[in-house]
């Protein structure tokens, strides 16, 4: 019997709960959930305020080895903070594939109350930093309403980054929709379920 050793999490945005169906949650159970297996193991989208050390913690302890990552808006915020904390119990993060990320002070709490002080997410320029450990970060972003996202950019010189889309005809609460994202959801983790073997000489 094989065990699980690879786990795809994702975080929502700002606005979504667990109580309240979202087009975020609709493409997990739509393109994510089916690739749970006896190898992989998925988990219904998480709000960008839970508790990321706990699931750290929870996939170390069952023995889970990489991780992908998907995000929307805020989740972000979580999706950086888990990474981080999954670099300090040694839990790879081989992917983040995030939709319109927008910037959150990695110092300001992922609390709701504490909005007011993340006034950079309103601006339509922004800088994201990439946690060094993850070594592939894919992303699309909107530009035709606020919040809008904003630029990721690595901070490890071994790490590939990029944008893979700038739409200009979606809302911000329409594009964790879009077949453009999802499509970039389903190539990526394609080939991060199935990579390459090395060939033999």
């Amino acid at each position: 019997m094989m065990k699980v050793s690879q786990s795809i999490i994702s975080f929502a945005g700002f606005k979504q709960t667990a109580k309240n169906r979202s087009g975020f949650e609709d493409g997990y159970f739509e393109h994510i959930a089916k690739y749970s297996n006896r190898e992989i193991l998925t988990f219904a989208p998480r709000t960008w305020k839970t508790g990321v050390k706990i699931l750290a913690d929870q996939l170390r302890r069952q023995g889970i080895q990489r991780v992908a990552m998907l995000s929307y808006s805020h989740g972000q915020a979580a999706a950086t903070a888990f990474a981080r904390y999954a670099f300090e119990i040694g839990l790879a993060v081989d992917l983040w594939i995030a939709c319109d990320p927008v910037y959150r002070p990695t110092w300001l709490p992922r609390w709701t109350v504490s909005q007011i002080f993340a006034f950079k997410a309103l601006k339509k320029k922004g800088k994201i930093k990439v946690p060094s450990n993850i070594k592939r970060t894919v992303y699309v972003r909107q530009t035709k309403n606020k919040p809008c996202g904003h630029t990721l950019v690595p901070t490890h010189p071994d790490q590939h980054v990029s944008c893979e889309g700038i739409i200009h005809s979606l809302r911000h609460d329409q594009i964790d929709e879009s077949d453009v994202y999802w499509n970039l959801v389903k190539s990526e983790l394609e080939v991060w379920t199935n990579p390459p073997k090395a060939t033999q000489i």
